[in-house]
């Protein structure tokens, strides 16, 4: 097994979660199942956003399309958030100016 990654089925096993929810959301490309030789693996690297769609799905029951466009839409928030602090260091130095 590759130090970055875990097999798939212990995945399963760890987090208690049916093989078909992670199978979408690898077909959308919210994760990556990596198969390799005889074993399927998921990267470490996606587990943090693994868990995050487990509990939307489980505890909160968001479909798959809906965390997709769920993760979607945070990624633009903090997009523009980055954008909007760098637009007040930008402001706060022409006010300096002033």
């Amino acid at each position: 097994m590759s130090e970055n990654r875990l097999l798939y089925r212990e995945c399963l096993r760890i987090y208690e979660i049916e093989e078909s929810f992670i199978e979408s959301l690898n077909e959308v490309g919210l994760i990556h199942v990596i198969d390799q030789d005889d074993d399927r693996f998921i990267e470490y690297d996606d587990l943090s956003d693994l868990e995050q769609f487990i509990r939307w799905y489980y505890e909160m029951d968001i479909n798959v399309p809906g965390i997709d466009a769920l993760r979607n839409m945070l990624e633009r928030v903090r997009s523009l958030q980055s954008e909007l602090d760098r637009l007040r260091g930008e402001l706060s130095f022409y006010k300096s100016l002033l």
